[in-house]
């Protein structure tokens, strides 16, 4: 391997380009990370009303499902026994294991091979994309960010479609399937977008423009576990970035969403959720208290819910019964214990690996890598009450993208 450039930041290394297939499966990826949310209407489970037919929904993953073949093999040449390919590859192994035993092994099994592949175009894109290849996805990232948040407000502002404006109460939700889903979303591409926009001072237009759209879209959903969790991204942050005067903003950031919330946000939601979300946590610790080692498998706790829900709690046809509403405990309830541990321990690999080359960086991939973990612990912290399905794109293909940037001239 080549030396390091001297103009390079820390880390960086000549890289050969990735051949076109490769890199064009890359940028679908991040293009089409906000249509996940549609495929939900695949599934006989309850939630929001399907915003496109299932023919397309199946379109959408099958795409996805081609670009993720497409990169596994060049994945597979940048494999190390090492800590950071545990890392990236091990939440899919994870899922397999428990799937096996699980009740529904096929869906477990295909999700599994699904997440592996999510980790596996992250693995390649931190060791294996050129700065030209990064660059372009995150471009990418941003334009698809910028469209999925207009397509969300102006659903919102036009309240189509109807149905699935009155399911949410009014609130921001456009391709995802929920308006948390949005905000955690909104979240890390904030984490993307911002430092862009205020390290360039504002010359990267389609990065301002996208962080101020993020923003609107994040207050839109009215999420008022994602606003305290914006608020906690901000001070570790300035806790990470030794910024101590964006804790006084982060207060600010706090006052103002108690403020939305008592002025608009009370409004937007049912109080009937609340009482539902926390009978679906004690079907969830039932469930893991029964199945402590591997979980009923993933995607399996609708077919244990009627068995271990309170006596009080809603019926299957349900969105209780769908998942345990919270990031941690569907882990323990869908995986158990090993895939707990595996998660917790391969994030924060991930993030310990960020961080420590991020501050090792020219100033703006720093500003980038940080924001970036800071994004990915208010994404985790408004996953201890709701359940991200966008967890692992993400956090290994997003966040990760910042460990791309940092080893690369990317933003030069």
């Amino acid at each position: 391997m080549s030396a390091a450039s001297p103009t390079a930041p820390a880390g960086a290394h000549a890289r050969a380009p990735l051949n076109a297939p490769t890199v064009a499966a890359l940028v679908v990826l991040y293009a089409i990370l906000p249509l996940y949310g549609t495929l939900g209407g695949l599934t006989a489970g309850p939630g929001t009303p399907a915003l496109v037919p299932r023919p397309v929904a199946a379109a959408i993953g099958i795409v996805a499902l081609a670009a993720l073949a497409t990169v596994v093999p060049a994945a597979a040449r940048v494999v190390r026994r090492d800590a950071l390919t545990f890392a990236f590859l091990a939440p899919g192994l994870a899922t397999i294991l428990a799937a096996i035993p699980g009740f529904d092994p096929p869906l477990g099994i295909g999700l599994g091979v699904l997440v592996t592949g999510i980790g596996a175009s992250g693995l390649l894109i931190v060791r294996a994309a050129d700065a030209v290849t990064v660059r372009l996805c995150v471009r990418v990232l941003l334009w698809s960010a910028l469209l999925a948040c207009v397509l969300a407000l102006a659903m919102l502002v036009s309240h189509r479609p109807a149905a699935i404006f009155a399911f949410d109460n009014g609130r921001a939700v456009g391709t995802f399937l929920n308006p948390n889903e949005l905000a955690a979303y909104a979240l890390v591409g904030l984490g993307v977008a911002v430092p862009l926009a205020l390290g360039t001072r504002g010359r990267d237009r389609l990065a301002a423009v996208t962080a101020l759209v993020l923003a609107v879209t994040l207050a839109a959903t009215f999420s008022r576990w994602g606003l305290l969790s914006a608020v906690c991204g901000v001070a570790v942050y300035a806790l990470a970035a030794r910024a101590r005067g964006l804790l006084a903003a982060a207060l600010v950031v706090a006052l103002a969403g108690i403020g939305l919330n008592a002025l608009a946000g009370a409004q937007h939601h049912n109080p009937r959720d609340t009482e539902a979300r926390t009978v679906a946590w004690r079907a969830g610790l039932t469930t893991f208290e029964h199945f402590p080692l591997l979980g009923v498998g993933p995607l399996a706790f609708p077919k244990t819910y009627e068995v271990m829900r309170p006596p009080d709690a809603p019926g299957s046809r349900t969105a209780v019964a769908f998942d345990p509403h919270s990031l941690p405990i569907a882990f323990a309830a869908d995986g158990g214990i090993v895939a707990l541990v595996t998660l917790v321990l391969s994030f924060a690999i991930l993030l310990r690996a960020l961080l420590g080359e991020a501050r090792r960086a020219p100033p703006l991939q720093r500003a980038l890598g940080i924001s970036l973990a800071a994004a990915f612990v208010a994404m985790m912290v408004d996953g201890a009450i709701n359940t991200v399905s966008l967890v692992f794109p993400l956090g290994l293909q997003v966040v990760m993208l910042g460990l791309a940037v940092v080893r690369t001239d990317a933003l030069r």
